[in-house]
């Protein structure tokens, strides 16, 4: 835990749906005792849907649009800042940050109060495929992502080669929680 003195900390858990970081970012944050904020359910929430309420539209339509994400972003943006301004030692955010922009836009608004951490999550096709089928048979999963989704994001998706105002971790998610875990501890705390 760091001391009242330290900087808090921002750690962006990025990549394309089915990569494993919004599984990664809330055991991280539950085990460091930090606010985790999802994308998928602060859209919903943002929307006036249920968490768990499916919505197969096509990329980047509906709920999934351009200006839905744009807000949904900058919802999470200022829930960080007021948690990191209540005094919390850290945050976690879920959400697929797929353009520079995106990215950017997390340092701009809020290097100025935390570390900022990003790890990208990705993993080989096959293994998202797997997680999708699992999450077609889980009825309280939230995110909507699915292959076709998955599909549309990687045509769009810029992998970070760096961060300005940050440090970067290329994660590969096909791994054991445990390891993946001490993988992103690492990363953080030797920083």
């Amino acid at each position: 835990m760091p001391s009242k003195t330290a900087k808090p900390e921002l750690i962006v858990f990025i990549g394309l749906t089915g990569s494993g970081k919004s599984y990664l970012a809330e055991r991280w944050a539950a085990a460091k005792g930090y606010s985790c904020i999802n994308s998928d359910q602060l859209r919903k929430e943002l929307a006036g849907v249920a968490p768990e309420s499916r919505h197969h539209v096509p990329f980047n339509v509906g709920l999934y649009s351009s200006e839905m994400t744009r807000r949904t972003y900058g919802e999470m943006l200022k829930r960080a800042a007021a948690a990191i301004s209540q005094g919390k030692a850290g945050v976690a955010l879920d959400g697929s940050y797929g353009t520079e922009e995106q990215r950017n836009q997390v340092i701009d608004t809020l290097g100025g109060l935390c570390n900022i951490y990003i790890v990208h999550c990705h993993c080989p096709e096959s293994v998202v495929k797997a997680r999708f089928q699992l999450r077609a048979a889980d009825s309280q999963a939230v995110s909507d992502g699915r292959w076709e989704i998955y599909q549309g994001q990687k045509k769009n998706f810029v992998v970070p080669e760096r961060v300005e105002g940050g440090l970067l971790l290329h994660l590969d998610t096909d791994d054991q929680a445990e390891v993946l875990l001490a993988r992103v501890d690492r990363f953080v705390g030797g920083s």
